[in-house]
This record gives structure tokens, sequence and C-alpha cells, in this order.
């Protein structure tokens, strides 16, 4: 009941586009725990007193469905406030940037202030400089003074309007600095209110960011658990899979579980085939030179082996589109599988969950058109976006999802010029040893 107690608190939050969806979400959530608790209690009947195979059958598929909904609106929440966040980060983001300016407009503002009024004290003090040395002189530079001092009559004229126009011209450009002082004084005080105004907008967004932040904190805990609860899905599809060995061929309830791994598996191939299209090179790419693609892949599990399936069908005649790969020297789980062509790993699944049958699986985009699959591993080593080389361990073999033991499930998959993907026979592309 995590996610309803996350969800709930975040509604404060002003975002109301998405409010609407969390409410829908939450209500969806707790009308699934309902649900859950009373398929748990009608299994606990079953499991006390089991009457069919296929009944208990139904109550495990009931709490499958109910956990995977759960799954996927924690999903949808977290989405929605990632979301949120990234919107957010954008208006901080921006208000910063416009703060940064106003910070560099004030800091020219504060030395154009400095420079006038170096200037004008520089102005004053020649002033005062003129005026004293006049005063050391004996006089104010008379007339008088000025005519006895003028060769002629004309120096004198031109000597008594060059002392008028330069008082004149201190008094205008004291006059000047003095104005352009006010006029940046007073644009300094504009700016300082908007730097004040946007430092306040930035405050309250990071006070929503923080907010948002503590919520998707409350989510990504409440996600842990939720993998629990995928844990314990796997372990219900492993009943039901035994479950299923244990039932009439040609019941109803068989077939509705046959019906239910072929709609998982089309999900999958779905989910597989996406990866590659958005994602993976075409034929007649030229792969990137740090795969160090040679053209030739290698058999990805090294040592003695055996295949206890191939392309394109099981024994059965089912669809089986790779090679099951076991160990024959040594213990088959945990042993390390390789990679058959360097590349970039594309989708990587390492959760130790069920997902779709295939368990732990990744696929490896080797940039030239071609795709390489790994599934039902214990444990993977390579996470989306890794560049591995040719003959790299990437991880170990196991039994996650559905499998009937431990063994490697090996793919080849080819991107096509029109965009279409194919599955291929491996064994076109890799030789046993």
């Amino acid at each position: 009941m995590a996610l309803v107690c996350v969800i709930s608190s975040y509604f404060p939050i002003a975002f109301a586009d998405e409010e609407k969806s969390l409410e829908e979400l939450q209500n969806r959530y707790e009308e699934i725990e309902k649900d859950i608790q009373e398929n748990q209690e009608k299994l606990d009947e079953v499991q006390a007193d089991i009457k069919t195979n296929e009944q208990k059958l139904d109550e495990l598929n009931g709490q499958i469905d109910s956990i995977e909904e759960q799954i996927g609106l924690l999903d949808e929440s977290i989405e929605i406030l990632n979301g949120d966040i990234d919107d957010l980060q954008g208006d901080i983001d921006v208000t910063t940037e416009d703060i940064n300016k106003i910070n560099l407009q004030i800091a020219d503002i504060e030395a154009q202030m400095a420079s006038t009024e170096t200037l004008m004290e520089e102005t004053k003090e020649l002033l005062l400089a003129r005026i004293r040395e006049n005063y050391m002189s004996g006089g104010n530079g008379s007339t008088l003074e000025l005519l006895l001092s003028s060769g002629d009559i004309s120096s004198f004229f031109a000597r008594k309007e060059l002392v008028t126009r330069v008082s004149e011209r201190d008094n205008e450009l004291i006059a000047d600095l003095s104005d352009k002082l006010v006029e940046l004084a007073e644009l300094q005080k504009e700016n300082e209110a908007q730097k004040a105004q946007l430092e306040g907008k930035r405050a309250e967004l990071d006070t929503q960011m923080n907010s948002l932040t503590d919520k998707q904190d409350d989510l990504e805990s409440s996600l842990d658990s939720q993998k629990k609860k995928k844990n314990n899905v796997t372990g219900k599809k492993d009943e039901v899979k035994y479950l299923l060995e244990d039932l009439d061929k040609d019941s109803d309830a068989y077939k509705a579980a046959i019906k239910r791994q072929e709609k998982e598996r089309a999900e999958l191939e779905a989910e597989i085939e996406n990866a590659i299209k958005s994602q993976g090179s075409t034929e007649n790419d030229v792969p990137d030179e740090e795969f160090n693609n040679d053209g030739n892949m290698i058999w990805p599990v090294p040592g003695s082996t055996r295949l206890t399936a191939t392309y394109p069908s099981y024994s059965d005649g089912s669809p089986h589109w790779g090679i099951d790969i076991v160990r024959t020297d040594v213990t088959t789980k945990g042993s390390p599988f390789r990679a058959a062509q360097g590349g970039e790993v594309i989708l990587a699944k390492n959760d130790g969950n069920w997902n779709s049958g295939f368990g732990n699986y990744c696929i490896i985009d080797h940039g030239d058109g071609k795709h390489t699959l790994y599934a039902h591993a214990q444990r993977l080593q390579v996470s989306e976006g890794d560049v591995v080389q040719k003959g790299q361990q990437i991880g170990l073999i196991g039994d996650t999802g559905n499998t009937t033991g431990p063994h490697l499930h090996f793919e080849v998959r080819i991107k096509k010029s029109d965009g279409s993907v194919s599955r291929v026979n491996p064994l076109n592309y890799v030789s046993k040893p």
C-alpha cells in the first residue's frame, strides 16, 4: 500500500494535468490490492483443500495478472513524476540563466559607475588645481593679468575665451558625469529588483523540485517492493509451469494456459523487434570501428557443449527460433557465455524475473544488421549501452524464465534494408567447436 500513500501525498504539487491521472492510478491500485487479497484468500482455500489443478491454476493466473497490473501502474506513476521533474528542471535552468545574465549586467553597471566616479574625481581635482594655481599666482585670472601676460590684443581675447571654455567644459563634464551616475544607479536598482524577483522564483521552483524528488524517492522505494512482487510472480509462474505438466493436454485449463504463454511470447517478440527496429543497425551498414567486427561469429559457450533444441522448432513441432546450448564437461548452471561478435548492447533485462519467459536476457547489435540474443541467464554482466568485444564474457548460464533446466538460448536476427526484422538459423553463423 506504500504506493497509495505516495500518490496521495503527491496531490499538493501544482500539476493539474497529471493530478487527475495520478488519482486514477491510485484508485485502480487500491482496487487491484483488494482483488489480490481476495484471490490470495481463494488460493489459500484451494491449497488447503486442493480440488483440481485447474482451479489452482486459475487462481495463480489471477494473482499474476493483478500484480503485473500494479507494477504497470507504479511504472506509469514514476514516468509521470519524472516528466514533471524534467519540466521543472527546465524552468529552473531558464531562471538560473536569467539570473546569471542579470548578474553580468549588474557587474557591468558597477564597473561603469566606478569608472565614472573615478573620472569625476579626476575632473574635480583638475579644476581645484587650476583654482589653487590661480589663487597662488595672486588673483583670480583677472582681465589685467591676462592683458599684461598677452603679447597682443588678439592673444588676450584668445586666452580669455580659452579660460571661459575650460571652466564651462569642466562644469558641463561634472554635470554630465553626475547625471550618468544617477542613471546608472537607477538602472542598477531596477536590475537588483529583477534579480530579487528571479531569485524568489528560483527559490519557489527549488522548493517544488525538492518536493518532487522526495516523492520520487518514495516511489523508488515502493518500486523495490514491487520488484519483490515481480519475484513473487516469477515463483507463481514456475508453479503454473509445473502444474501444466500434470494437466490433461486436452483440457480447457491447459489450452487457456498455453494461450496465455503465447500471448506473453507475442509481447516479448514485439519488445525485441521494436528494440532492433528503433535502435539496431541495418544490413549493409558499416560497423563502428570500436566493435572490431571481423564478420565471423564464434560459438557463444566455451568448452564442450551440446544442443538440446534447435531452430526453427522443438521436437514436438512448436516454434523455437534459436538454439539451446548446455555444457557437457562441467555444470551448465553458472558457466560463462560470451559475445559471438563485437557490438553494442541495445536491450538488457537483468532483474531475475520472468520477463515473458526469457528471464535475464540481452541483445547485442553488431553494427551490420546482425543482432544476437542471449536468454535465461543466471546473471548478465553487461548493461544497455555497453560496447562488448568478440569473445568477451557477458553473463552466466542459468534457468531464469520459462525453462526445463539451465541452458543458454541463443538467436540471430537480421534487420533488413526495408526495416523489417527476421529470425534466422543461428547455425548458419556459428559452428559448434
